[in-house]
């Protein structure tokens, strides 16, 4: 006999007794839930997505230091040899080392705070990098960058999952995705306008470019201080009961969620995260997919301007937009898809694929269809490799303190794919950029690889358990102790 059928037969009464209750309560709350999950829709998603898109403009690494190379940035600051690619790459040194610490002490510094502090901090700086003069200043200001806005992403991610439920998160973070997508779009377009006004004032139009997408950062973030609420629990918008509700609706899939020391982050849930071999595997998936994310968004102006040399740069600018848009528009649909079946990994190796099949087209395709038709085939899997494993791995850890661990590690090592990534498309490199593509469609077949050999781990430890094969773990434990487990626990399913 299994421990779940032991359980069953030892206290059948008392199973019966809460699945009734269970039944009648979602009965009762169902119209209150989603009127409660409607509001904070409202007063979650815009925030999250707009906050994540100025911080992917601000931060300049993908779309405004592509766009302000082809307005004069080089030229104006003197820059020589590879360091472009350095002004690009050293942001990242700053910014992955602050990720793992934010991410763990995110609760405790108080959440809607804190976003709203980094937001005023990044938007500051991001606008000062267009007064730079150097060199030296412009790495200064890049560094700088990076300590503001490293938190950002990774607590962006944590404060989805203290809202909603593991079967809501992917399409809910393609928010964020959008927010990116739609950065990348108003970027070109921007770009574009601005181009118009390049000497005004006496300033070049890259600065005006790096000054102006700064400011919206500010703004937010003095709004965000009043507008955002920390966690469920003392949301400003929501009545007592619902939020009672709420807490429980999110966690109550994951009973193991609900345990009081699951809640708040432990040293053995941190321990716990840098010794589970998947939460480096699913590292692993994101490095690959970050290198061609930011390689696409730094230098899509660049290799659309190689599809024809001829365009102006005006020109070029807008061709980007299309692009970033068929990249939202797809993640949706996937997104979505992809919570009603609850499965992750299929979705994050489509898109590996596809994305190859795109790089491909670049480096064989002749004339301007076939090279310019690759930028769109790309778009169209760059966020399904990395977002689909940015939402996987939170939804298998139902322990705050080792999944904000492991949500911190999982970006870390993704967002060091910046530094090296401005380095895999030289100038040398044009028109085809193989080395760039070459490299980058070897990285992307790892990541499938890898998200194949993750989605056959979970299937397997689902069907052990479902059989009892790892009930002797929860022998001699009383029901808390069983749910303290986490992902460990015998009852736990992993989403594949």
């Amino acid at each position: 006999m299994t421990f779940s059928d032991e359980t069953k037969h030892e206290r059948p009464n008392e199973k019966t007794e809460h699945d009734e209750s269970e039944n009648d309560s979602e009965n009762s709350d169902g119209a209150a839930e989603r009127a409660a999950l409607r509001k904070v829709d409202w007063h979650v998603l815009p925030m999250v997505f707009l906050l994540y898109m100025v911080s992917f403009l601000d931060r300049f690494k993908r779309s405004n230091i592509g766009n302000g190379r082809l307005y004069g940035l080089e030229e104006d600051l003197g820059l020589k040899a590879n360091q472009f690619q350095t002004a690009t790459s050293v942001f990242f040194a700053s910014y992955v080392i602050v990720e793992i610490p934010s991410t763990i002490f995110f609760r405790k510094l108080r959440p809607a705070r804190f976003l709203s502090v980094i937001a005023i901090l990044w938007g500051i700086v991001a606008s000062l990098t267009g007064l730079t003069n150097n060199y030296r200043s412009l790495i200064a200001c890049r560094l700088l960058l990076g300590l503001a806005e490293g938190p950002s992403f990774p607590c962006l991610i944590i404060y989805l999952t203290l809202f909603y439920s593991r079967r809501e998160l992917a399409v809910r973070f393609g928010y964020i995705v959008c927010g990116a997508a739609l950065a990348g779009a108003i970027g070109g377009l921007l770009a574009y306008g601005i181009g118009y006004i390049d000497g005004h004032l006496g300033l070049r139009a890259w600065r005006w470019l790096l000054i102006i997408e700064g400011i919206p950062s500010v703004c937010l973030g003095i709004f965000g201080w009043f507008f955002l609420a920390d966690s469920p629990e003392t949301a400003w918008y929501l009545s007592p009961p619902e939020r009672k509700l709420l807490v429980l609706r999110s966690a109550g899939e994951q009973r193991e969620a609900l345990v009081p020391s699951a809640q708040t982050p432990h040293r053995s849930d941190i321990l716990a995260a840098f010794k589970d071999w998947k939460v480096w595997a699913f590292a692993l998936i994101n490095f690959p997919a970050d290198i061609q994310l930011f390689s696409y968004a730094i230098f899509l102006p660049t290799i659309v301007k190689a599809v024809n040399p001829a365009w102006s740069n005006l020109y070029v600018q807008a061709l980007t937009v299309p692009c970033w848009a068929c990249a939202a528009i797809v993640y949706i649909i996937i997104a979505y898809i992809s919570d009603r079946m609850q499965h992750r990994a299929a979705f994050g190796i489509l898109g590996a694929v596809v994305s190859i099949v795109g790089h491909i087209m670049l480096v064989a395709g002749n004339g301007i269809a076939v090279p310019y038709a690759g930028c769109f085939v790309i778009a169209a899997g760059v966020f399904l490799v990395a977002g689909t494993a940015l939402v996987w791995l939170p939804s298998n850890l139902p322990r705050y303190g080792k999944r904000s661990t492991a949500v911190g590690m999982q970006l870390m090592a993704g967002n060091s794919a910046g530094i090296a990534a401005p380095y895999l498309y030289p100038t040398v490199d044009s028109p085809r950029y193989i080395t760039g593509h070459v490299v980058t469609i070897a990285l992307l077949a790892l990541s499938g690889v890898v998200s194949g050999l993750l989605w056959w781990t979970f299937a397997r430890l689902n069907a052990r358990r479902r059989a009892g094969g790892e009930d002797g773990k929860a022998l001699g434990k009383t029901e808390e102790e069983i749910d303290e487990m986490g992902d460990e626990s015998p009852r736990f399913m992993y989403v594949t």
